[in-house]
């Protein structure tokens, strides 16, 4: 009679070194970056801004556990958590600093502004070097995975693209933010635009998001695999 237990503990590789020390020294960065907004919420702001400084927490604690992740705390699911982590850093940039500084405080307090934009270029930075780190990590066990990076990779490109020239205001974002700023253009196209452009990120994050997640989960061993490794 089969005594094995049906659900083997998994005995999966580290990830590679690299993967690793990356992880764990953009985390560290993340960490450090978010200490001086958490002081200026305290009450350089004409009081405790509470909604920034809890943005601004997550995003340290994000930092936190990207560093474990560096340190090989964990094994299974390290790419989804790396994952999970740099949309943990997306959120409390756009809410906290974005949000919280950028769109609300920044014209109030100067001094800051260089601090801010480097903060948030520098954060941006790390979300993507996140992604790749953790694609990396999945390819490295399983080179099956690629395709779906790939494919990935190209539904993320147009969200991007479009996000930079909207944020630099040339080319066609500067004719997108004319366009959804002007108030005395046509309200049809005005809300014909902001409907196709709702729906194109919405598809495009929907489909970047399933086909990451589905490379990921390729990184694991296979029920083949794990059967063979109870037996």
């Amino acid at each position: 009679m089969n005594t094995s237990n049906p659900h083997p503990a998994l005995d999966l590789p580290q990830p590679p070194l690299l993967c690793r020390i990356g992880v764990g020294v953009l985390g560290l960065f993340v960490t450090l970056s978010a200490l001086p907004w958490i002081y200026y919420t305290l009450g350089h702001f004409g009081g405790f801004d509470w909604g920034f400084f809890g943005f601004e927490v997550i995003t340290a604690v994000a930092g936190v556990f990207a560093i474990l992740l560096g340190l090989g705390k964990f094994r299974e699911g390290w790419a989804i958590g790396t994952i999970a982590i740099a949309g943990s850093i997306l959120v409390g940039l756009v809410f906290g600093l974005y949000v919280g500084f950028i769109q609300a405080k920044q014209s109030d307090f100067p001094d800051l502004a260089s601090l801010a934009k480097i903060t948030f270029l520098g954060r941006l930075a790390t979300i993507g070097a996140f992604a790749v780190l953790a694609s990396i990590a999945v390819f490295v066990r399983n080179s099956e995975s690629l395709p779906f990076l790939i494919k990935s990779a190209l539904c993320a490109i147009p969200i991007i693209a479009i996000s930079a020239l909207m944020h630099f205001n040339i080319g066609p974002g500067a004719w997108i933010n004319t366009t959804l700023a002007s108030t005395s253009g046509n309200g049809a196209i005005q809300a014909v635009l902001t409907i196709t452009l709702g729906l194109t990120f919405i598809i495009l994050i929907s489909a970047a998001g399933h086909l990451l997640i589905r490379a990921y989960e390729m990184g694991r061993p296979s029920q083949q695999s794990e059967s063979t490794s109870g037996s």
